[in-house]
């Protein structure tokens, strides 16, 4: 009798266990709405399903203090959010001007930009798993919503992502190169603000101007190298650098 009652509770237990199984197996399994959503809607949903994500969001330069929301980036339907994310257009929408010129005219946006059909933009953002890097697999690497190419991450984290497609060596020698760039830079923002300094009136428009142009020139080398994009380290970068310095002495003699 006893064998008969035990018998019968494994028996339960394990229907039990199997209706269990199927319920979870069903839920995840479930298809999603496809919305549209609004960006409080995807913030609510993520805070418990992706709540680092949500983390590196709220503490990331796309803050909500910023503007920009998920749908800025993902759309408000489901259906390819992460696709849309990944390709440039998501990025270039809002980041116009030198950061998006200066990765367009480099290998790397060159080539993202020839070969976009052929690409599975479904593949996470992880090395290997896309020819030529777009914006979002670097700053938004393995879906790291804060910036992972901020200064603030350190060089250890760029080259890191860098050694996904190249070799140790030469993202070393290309590190090394960046920094001699932009110290030969700053050398020249230097003299340049020195210069002005030492005018009689350092307060002209003309010299407020290329005070603001030294800026700005100093700032393309740092998308040159930051980019690997000639253009701006040898065109828009240093010479214009060196066209500064010549009219702030002519303005000033």
């Amino acid at each position: 009798m006893a064998a008969a009652v035990i018998y019968r509770i494994r028996y339960i237990v394990c229907l039990l266990s199997m209706l269990s199984l199927a319920v979870h197996t069903a839920l995840a399994n479930e298809i999603p709405a496809q919305g549209p959503f609004t960006d409080s809607e995807c913030v609510s949903c993520h805070s418990d399903r992706n709540p680092e994500l949500i983390r590196q969001w709220r503490n990331g330069p796309h803050d909500p203090a910023s503007g920009v929301g998920c749908s800025s980036c993902h759309g408000s339907l489901h259906a390819d959010a992460n696709v849309k994310a990944r390709k440039n257009q998501g990025c270039t929408n809002c980041h116009e001007g030198p950061a998006s010129h200066s990765y367009s005219k480099s290998k790397h946006g060159v080539l993202n930009r020839i070969e976009a059909h052929e690409q599975d933009w479904r593949k996470p953002l992880k090395s290997g798993n896309y020819r030529a890097p777009g914006s979002a697999y670097c700053h938004l690497h393995d879906g790291d919503h804060d910036d992972t190419m901020s200064a603030d991450r350190g060089p250890e984290v760029r080259q890191w992502i860098c050694v996904g497609c190249h070799s140790p060596r030469y993202v070393r020698e290309q590190f090394a190169n960046g920094r001699r760039q932009l110290d030969i830079a700053d050398l020249k923002l230097t003299e340049g603000k020195q210069l002005i300094a030492s005018a009689a009136n350092s307060q002209t428009k003309e010299l407020s101007k290329l005070r603001q142009s030294l800026i700005y020139h100093r700032r393309n080398v740092l998308y040159g190298v930051g980019h690997q994009s000639p253009d701006y380290q040898w065109w828009h970068g240093q010479p214009a650098l060196d066209g500064d310095l010549i009219r702030i002495r002519d303005a000033i003699e």
